[in-house]
């Protein structure tokens, strides 16, 4: 079963990787590495599991 992360624990994980937020656009806020951007949505609590799962997958997260 895949892990359930809650918007806060996720933005932890983007940052410890090396991501830093650049902006927010409506209710989502984008991060980025310098070469990577990701957007993550923060209406909700939780993010989505299968969502999650390849956001980790994709952009090779550690500490996930």
């Amino acid at each position: 079963m895949a892990q359930e992360y809650t918007v806060r624990s996720f933005k932890m994980i983007l940052i410890n990787n090396g991501y830093e937020l650049k902006r927010r656009k409506g209710d989502h806020d984008i991060y980025s590495n310098g070469s990577r951007t990701i957007s993550i949505p923060v209406g909700n609590k939780s993010i989505n599991r299968m969502l999650a799962r390849r956001l980790v997958k994709e952009n090779q997260l550690m500490n996930a």
